[in-house]
């Protein structure tokens, strides 16, 4: 009798994680197809905009309220946010001469994609430099209890790229595949 109990919750342990994992995958790849056109929209908007000066942007808080502004120089980073200082935010647009209108509208996408952050990421493969986009969005699992906070986050490859360690990732499930260009993964911090 104890050796089936123990069985039926190890079972049931099994699958509620294994519920929560599929939960998790469907929910990223969802997300992406519903606003896959707003989604690439904005990675065109930004991509445009960083090639005049790298920057990552995104938002200080959950309620999408204060913008956060990260231009990266050769010498320095530069960090502004409309929480501390309106005026200091828009002089940095200013001085580093970013369309404002299009800015505008970066930000007016990312908040209605609810993206938390912005931004590029750089790394090796075969001694290749490979720079991806990704974004982050809504934390995962908040209203579940005993979970802890996570973010989901959507990486944007430039073209497929194959090697033994993104292949390792996707197969113990760090990255998930949505399609040839765009994986997700869950972390524990958005940026």
């Amino acid at each position: 009798m104890k050796n089936g109990r123990l069985y039926f919750w190890a079972l049931l342990g099994i699958l509620c994680l294994q519920a929560c994992t599929s939960a998790s995958k469907r929910k990223s790849a969802d997300y992406y197809e519903q606003n896959k056109t707003l989604i690439h929209e904005t990675l065109q908007l930004y991509d445009q905009l960083y090639r005049h000066q790298p920057f990552s942007a995104g938002f200080t808080d959950k309620s999408f309220k204060y913008y956060l502004l990260e231009v990266n120089t050769d010498t320095l980073r530069y960090i502004y946010n409309t929480d501390n200082n309106d005026q200091k935010f828009y002089q940095t647009i200013l001085k580093f001469q970013y369309d404002t209108t299009k800015l505008k509208n970066l930000g007016t996408n990312i908040k209605a994609i609810k993206c938390l952050w912005l931004s590029k990421s750089s790394f090796y493969v075969d001694k290749r430099r490979e720079t991806v986009t990704f974004l982050s969005f809504k934390s995962a699992s908040t209203d579940k209890p005993f979970v802890e906070n996570k973010y989901y986050i959507l990486i944007f490859l430039p073209h497929q790229i194959t090697s033994p360690d993104i292949s390792e990732r996707i197969k113990k499930g760090r990255l998930v595949k949505i399609n040839d260009l765009v994986y997700f993964t869950i972390a524990p911090k958005f940026r």
